[in-house]
């Protein structure tokens, strides 16, 4: 059975400024505690992350876009890479509130809270420059985060623009992808997994709050720390010993201490490799004996319509079996 072909709604869609009917307006947005009524849609969008930037491009929005950020050095997905050059890139971080006014920006999107903060600019400053703004519902951390909790965010961006058709088309591709998948992996038996987010003497992880977690267990394995009720957090190495995961998901993205970082596949997520097999007191964890690790970068590993690419990835690396 072949998998289903990734297919880049921004190619196959019609693309208009205005690609809607007057019933989908006004349009109410209900976002991590901030309500939003669109009477049209934006006509001048900015992204302040990689994901955010993906899951417009799937939505054949780039006609829309005045601006990306936030990409480092990383790549944009093979699928959006036509699209994503249509595009200015406003900065490889996230986009200053200069920049984001020089662009006049009307609607400013978010993957995670990186994009908003008090260092940068919260929600309410850039309203107060009437700019309406949206974040990805992960970084509101409210709980579990998964497939279902993001078709509810294309959902809510596709009728954001007045686009619900092309959502449910999105949607309805990613549910046949993942249910290809999940037909191979029928009746496997989960494998423990580490997913590692950098640090020596004391390992980051990626915990149950999270997409990737969710990715894992849809993938066939089980984190390790997933039943922690939050998105990030540290662990020890004794842990990671006595619970003996099977398989390690290194976790990087392109930015190291809030600077940009050169070739990142090699100077984070290889160069994390290099740290976990240098650590003797986790020579003998299975993972580590087996050389099992993926990498898996955030432009897959943050929830958006690479999620599923992330999904193929690591079932095919924890069941290779399934996949011959």
């Amino acid at each position: 059975m072949k998998l289903l072909p990734i297919i880049a709604f921004a190619s196959l869609l019609p693309l208009a400024t205005h690609a809607h009917a007057d019933s989908d307006f006004p349009y109410v947005d209900e976002n991590c505690g901030y309500t939003t009524t669109y009477d049209a849609p934006p006509e001048r969008a900015v992204t302040l992350s990689n994901n955010a930037t993906e899951l417009m491009l799937a939505l054949g929005l780039e006609a829309q876009m005045v601006g990306t950020s936030y990409m480092a050095n990383m790549t944009i997905s093979p699928q959006y890479e036509e699209a994503y050059n249509t595009v200015p890139i406003l900065s490889p971080l996230v986009a200053t509130t200069e920049q984001l006014i020089d662009a006049e920006a009307d609607f400013v999107y978010a993957g995670y809270p990186d994009g908003f903060s008090e260092s940068r600019h919260t929600r309410d400053q850039l309203h107060d420059l009437n700019m309406t703004t949206r974040l990805n519902t992960e970084g509101c951390n409210l709980g579990k985060f998964g497939f279902d909790e993001l078709y509810e965010e294309i959902r809510s961006v596709s009728g954001i623009f007045g686009v619900a058709e092309r959502g449910e088309a999105l949607i309805a591709n990613m549910q046949a992808r993942i249910a290809d998948i999940e037909e191979r992996l029928e009746g496997v038996e989960p494998i423990p997994v580490f997913i590692y987010n950098g640090g020596e003497d004391t390992p980051r992880a990626v915990l149950g709050n999270t997409m990737l977690s969710h990715v894992v267990g849809r993938a066939g394995g089980m984190n390790i720390l997933g039943d922690i009720d939050n998105r990030y957090g540290s662990t020890s190495w004794e842990q990671l010993v006595e619970q003996a995961p099977e398989h390690i998901v290194v976790f990087y993205s392109g930015t190291s201490s809030g600077q940009v970082v050169e070739n990142p596949e090699v100077n984070l997520g290889q160069a994390r490799v290099a740290t976990l097999e240098a650590n003797p007191i986790i020579a003998g964890v299975p993972a580590v004996e087996e050389d099992a690790y993926t990498l898996i970068v955030s432009v897959i590993g943050q929830p958006g319509p690479s999620s599923v690419d992330a999904l193929e990835k690591l079932a095919r690396a924890f069941h290779p079996e399934a996949f011959e």
